[in-house]
């Protein structure tokens, strides 16, 4: 099972930050080929968290996978929100 201690610190603040005004984790896996770390959140995004070092923000808006992401050094790592509205 992967943690979401691993993320990278600009990630892992936008998790807590979420975590704390009542969003939740969804699922943590991997997303291959590259994404070595994923992490999708059951609500949208409370807030924006730009601009981060070595982070992009992308609306995905496609329900087959998810609302919005954001990348870690070009997917490496991926912070992904759910459908849900916001808290």
């Amino acid at each position: 099972m992967e943690t979401v201690e691993r993320l990278a610190p600009a990630l892992l603040h936008i998790l807590q930050a979420e975590l704390a005004v009542g969003n939740e984790i969804q699922e943590v896996s991997t997303w291959p080929p590259k994404c070595e770390l994923f992490v999708l959140l059951k609500r949208k995004f409370c807030a924006s968290y730009l601009p981060l070092y070595n982070v992009e923000f992308r609306f995905i808006d496609d329900y087959h996978y998810w609302f919005a992401e954001y990348d870690y050094k070009n997917g490496l790592q991926r912070l992904a929100c759910g459908f849900n509205e916001s808290l």
